[in-house]
């Protein structure tokens, strides 16, 4: 053990890490580190004789020469191993003297406590070297610390825990199947191959390790642990080999220290006798690791951060841990995130400052599928760098020396961006009891079930710490959705384009993540998981072609659907009818048409003179132009004779209709009857006969006398008083007829 502790603590040189920085590029959020050990599970101490040790507390501090004196006054050979100024540890070689020098320094005046020297055991919730340092899975009251210049316990406040042992019993004991879990963790790289952190890395198993190929077709190339979109490749982890230690390091020019160290926070393998217990350590946790920050300050950009959760997203990670922020507000951050299926976990910050006031993204974006979070240290209260916001923050986490893996070794860090990955992690064991669970499902059932922390009220929405044996005991109201969308369509010819409006429903109650689109017959493995295609705006796409179009729709618990959708082209052309009119003094004649077209609608309809065909109207300026409204327009001329309408369509169908004008006087008009009898108020109409029958003479209707009745200008009559007048129809060419109207009493 002293040797484990003496390599240990060669291992732990830098006490502060500083991650990103940055304006448009991430925000500088600093994290103060300390080498420390906690402490967290009900403990029983088991004590045994170590092999002759007595432990010894003088009343004062004891010189040599006394000390000298003591020893050589015993019957049997006695050691001193240690002397620190009141505390001696000696040795004695003769077991069966053991007691004998015990009771003997038990007498001596200046001795104030005497004892033999017992082993200690921790009997903690993991096999673990360093489980005592983990005071956010159990807190009794004090936890291990360790420095640079040893190891010691500090005191903190018994339960300010997140109950996680309680919470991996319960798990246990209810023998429930569980998926796997994927944990993207967007931040510095990640050392895969830190033997507490190897087995349970992501793979991308479709991606043959360095062929130079990009096996799986998704953009990148040797893509196995993730992807480094900071340096732009596969190397996910940057060492540098010390001669010292005789192990990897973290590389300083490109520190990977930071994502590793939460890596081990979420899922650290348990009980492997080495390093801690992730949070998720015991379900089948995998963590992603996606390179944004980088350098020796461990900066990043926006655009990185973009990239790489689109990357989670199409690899079908669960979880998104972002331990790190800016002040700058980034709309295309927003969207990409509020479009993942993921559920995102985000550091608060550690300035100390209000969020409400001074906000920290993406942690302060009001998002379903985002939980924002500061932290707290063992005691239960903020820090005075934890950042805060009544309306901005929505829990605490522990993160005040917290204890967890970095490249090639183990450190202690602080701050926000270790409290984020504590949340992770309990959000991962919630997502393992079932496919078909649903961000904002989750982040509601982590904000019901908080351990409420007095010191808190007043600086968050939720004034506690996630309490992961409530959250994973209510796991049966935890809501799936293995439904995939539901899509319809419906196209609509408009001009030269098609509209194509969606209707989508979600029957499964994740609600729809996004509908995308590409042209052409595509399967599902196109779309990226939502990442690539076109993305539908406003349930409603317009394109320019016919032809096959893809759809892809998904929901927020991953569920995804393609359906194809045939816009077909419109060969149908218009249709024309049309009449005409010849005014009273035979000097004009009036065309009127109507022109239809049920898909693509009308472009033009223009008329020219003879009988043509629909090439002749094709050159510029060719044919005179019909105005219409509402698919009804004319005009006129000024004599008889051929005419030949034209009408195209918007996908470029055209018909032609010919119209053979010729005025046509009448020769004769009489009414049926001569006479006729109405009482006061009867309708009635007198129709006047005319020949020929294809006379385009109009016929006009009129009364000699309006106090007895009217008549419309077609042969209406209204009867309105007792009496007698005459009415007469004229055609334009003079002819007339008359009708003698008697009007009786009711």
């Amino acid at each position: 053990m002293k040797k484990r502790m003496q390599h240990f603590m060669m291992q732990c040189r830098n006490n502060k890490i500083s991650v990103i920085s940055g304006s448009v590029v991430l925000m500088s959020i600093v994290f103060i580190l300390y080498a420390t050990l906690y402490n967290y599970e009900e403990k029983k101490n088991i004590y045994d004789e170590a092999g002759g040790e007595i432990v010894t507390i003088f009343s004062r501090t004891v010189e040599e020469e006394d000390l000298n004196a003591m020893v050589l006054s015993f019957s049997t050979p006695v050691y001193v191993l240690k002397h620190i100024d009141d505390y001696v540890l000696f040795y004695v070689e003769d077991n069966t003297k053991y007691q004998d020098i015990i009771k003997k320094l038990s007498e001596n005046p200046l001795v104030k406590s005497v004892q033999a020297n017992h082993t200690v055991s921790s009997m903690g919730f993991s096999l673990d070297a360093y489980s005592d340092t983990q005071w956010a899975i159990y807190n009794p009251g004090n936890y291990a610390n360790v420095t640079e210049k040893g190891m010691y316990h500090k005191m903190s406040t018994l339960d300010v825990d997140m109950d996680i042992a309680e919470a991996w019993n319960y798990m246990k004991e209810d023998e429930k199947e569980r998926r796997e879990v994927v944990v993207a963790v967007i931040d510095t790289g990640i050392d895969y191959q830190h033997p507490d952190l190897a087995d349970n890395m992501w793979i991308n198993r479709e991606e043959i390790p360095d062929d130079g190929i990009d096996n799986d077709n998704n953009g990148y190339v040797d893509d196995v642990y993730g992807w480094d979109f900071y340096n732009d490749d596969a190397t996910v982890c940057h060492y540098k080999y010390s001669n010292e230690l005789k192990t990897n390091v973290a590389l300083p020019e490109d520190n990977d220290d930071h994502g590793t160290h939460i890596a081990g926070i979420i899922g650290a393998v348990a009980d492997n006798n080495i390093g801690i217990a992730g949070v998720a350590s015991n379900i089948d946790i995998k963590i992603m690791s996606l390179k944004i920050n980088g350098g020796s300050d461990g900066t990043g950009n926006i655009s990185n951060a973009i990239e790489a959760i689109k990357y989670a997203t199409m690899m079908g990670a669960d979880i998104c841990n972002l331990s790190w922020g800016t002040s700058q507000y980034a709309e295309a951050l927003k969207e990409v995130i509020k479009n993942s299926d993921m559920l995102f976990v985000a550091a608060a910050g550690n300035s100390g400052t209000n969020n409400n006031s001074s906000p920290v993204y993406p942690a302060n974006l009001k998002l379903d599928n985002l939980i924002s979070v500061t932290f707290i240290d063992p005691n239960g209260a903020l820090t005075r760098l934890s950042n805060y916001g009544v309306s901005t923050v929505d829990l605490a986490a522990p993160g005040a020396d917290i204890f967890s893996t970095i490249v090639g070794t183990y450190k202690s860090m602080s701050g926000s961006s270790m409290a984020t990955p504590h949340v992770s992690g309990l959000a991962a064991l919630l997502y393992s009891y079932h496919d078909g669970l649903y961000p904002s499902n989750i982040k509601e059932i982590i904000l019901n079930n908080i351990k409420t922390l007095p010191k808190l009220n007043g600086f968050m929405i939720h004034t506690g710490i996630p309490n992961a044996y409530q959250a994973v005991a209510a796991a049966d109201s935890l809501i799936w959705d293995t439904d995939p969308p539901k899509l319809k369509f419906k196209t609509i010819y408009d001009n030269e384009k098609f509209h194509i409006d969606i209707l989508s429903e979600d029957l499964g109650g994740s609600k729809i993540r996004t509908i995308n689109w590409i042209t052409g017959e595509r399967a599902l493995s196109d779309f990226k998981h939502g990442i690539a295609g076109t993305k539908v705006l406003n349930d409603r796409i317009t394109v320019l072609k016919a032809g096959v179009y893809t759809f892809y729709a998904s929901d927020y618990s991953g569920n995804e659907t393609v359906v194809t959708h045939e816009v077909k082209e419109d060969t149908t052309p218009p249709t024309i009818i049309s009449t005409y009119t010849v005014a009273d003094d035979y000097n004009i004649r009036t065309v009127t048409v109507r022109v239809k077209d049920a898909q693509s609608n009308i472009r033009r309809v223009k008329y020219m003179e003879g009988r043509k065909k629909a090439t002749d109207f094709l050159p510029a300026g060719a044919g005179t132009e019909i105005e219409l409204k509402s698919g009804k327009g004319s005009f006129k001329i000024d004599k008889d004779g051929m005419y030949t309408v034209y009408a195209i369509d918007n996908r470029g169908n055209t018909t032609i209709e010919i119209v053979n004008i010729k005025s046509v006087k009448s020769t004769e008009i009489k009414f049926i009857r001569s006479q006729k009898t109405m009482t006061e108020g009867q309708l009635y109409t007198l129709r006047a006969f005319v020949k020929p029958v294809n006379t385009t003479d109009k016929i006009i209707y009129s009364i000699n006398d309006e106090t007895v009745a009217t008549v419309s200008g077609t042969g209406k009559i209204k009867a309105l008083k007792e009496g007698k007048a005459v009415i007469t129809a004229r055609t334009s060419s003079g002819l007339t007829a008359v009708c003698e109207l008697t009007v009786v009493k009711k």
